[in-house]
């Protein structure tokens, strides 16, 4: 920028040189002719006109660099400080000294205001937004839990043992879903739903369960590692721990079923395991039971194949994470 400057007041300052340079010239041809010689003082009138020239050019450098280069520079940097993240940075418009510069740093301070504004008013209402639905989640949670209580003081009542099972199995279903809106858009949770928070609550809670309908309650061990998953991944997981846990718990009955459940997640990609002796077998291959055709569709609502491993006793699902971000 300042060597554009001093090319252009050079050009501007141009026909003044060269008439300077005229001058000093002429003067100097006929200093020659009549004296012979050219004496220190005769050197310093004949330069004046070249001197001045060269003063004018600097003085004329030295305005436009404090009026116009330094002031430019100034707003530059604030510019890409502001650009950079630094929302707080203004140009304070009363600071500089041409009008035209005031009038561009005023409105620069005055998009700089409208965009902080704007982007307090949609903080706020994002914030808002977070609130209410935190708000129908807790609301969704505790009817379902209103339910799960009902549906096991029906299952208390009941007489029939088969139909007694069939309202602790469908309790155990609606409290896995209250669980995961308890979880969901929690403070600390932000970025979905705490995987081993939930694993963990829902396992007391099938332990529980599972002792009031089958009279023997199940040794579950539930090591997930913290991470977030999805919403819409966190419904179908809950109730696939849920049924995989019923199952086998019903299936090794009268003695005491040992589960156990894991979970482990890489980059973007998470792998669920549910294992017990009973599964050594394959128990989803009868279609005739409820909680294997509930367990298929949970499977294709992932979109992953549930794959079992004999030699493990294990049901394995893989499903993706959101990746979060380092800081």
């Amino acid at each position: 920028m300042s060597a554009k400057v001093v090319a252009s007041l050079t050009c501007a300052l141009l026909p003044l040189g060269g008439l300077a340079t005229y001058v000093t010239a002429a003067a100097y041809r006929q200093t020659i002719a009549h004296a012979g010689h050219v004496s220190v003082e005769r050197w310093i009138a004949l330069s004046l006109p070249l001197l001045m020239w060269l003063s004018a050019l600097l003085i004329g450098w030295l305005l436009a660099n404090r009026l116009l280069v330094k002031p430019l520079r100034g707003m530059r940097d604030a510019v890409e400080r502001y650009g950079r993240g630094e929302t707080g940075v203004r140009l304070s418009s009363t600071d500089w000294l041409s009008v035209e510069m005031v009038a561009l740093a005023g409105a620069f301070d005055r998009m700089a205001d409208d965009s902080a504004a704007h982007e307090a008013a949609m903080q706020a209402a994002l914030d808002e937004q977070r609130r209410l639905t935190r708000e129908v989640h807790h609301r969704v949670k505790n009817n379902l839990q209103i339910v799960a209580s009902l549906l096991s003081i029906q299952a208390r009542d009941t007489k029939d043992a088969a139909v007694g099972r069939a309202y602790s199995a469908v309790q155990a279903r609606v409290g896995a879903l209250a669980l995961v809106h308890r979880w969901m858009y929690d403070d600390e949770t932000a970025q979905g739903v705490d995987l081993r928070a939930l694993a963990t609550d829902l396992c007391a809670n099938l332990e529980q369960a599972i002792a009031s309908s089958e009279g023997v309650a199940p040794k579950l061990t539930c090591e997930v590692q913290r991470f977030s998953v999805a919403q819409d991944t966190a419904v179908p997981l809950a109730f696939l721990i849920t049924e995989l846990v019923s199952l086998a718990a019903h299936a090794t009955l009268p003695e005491r079923a040992e589960i156990k459940v894991t979970a482990t997640a890489d980059g973007g990609a998470a792998r669920l395991k549910v294992s017990s002796r009973v599964f050594c077998d394959d128990l989803t291959a009868s279609p005739a039971n409820p909680a294997v055709r509930i367990v298929a569709g949970l499977a294709r609502q992932m979109r992953a194949p549930l794959q079992h491993d004999p030699q493990s006793c294990t049901y394995t699902i893989d499903f993706a994470v959101p990746v979060v971000a380092a800081a």
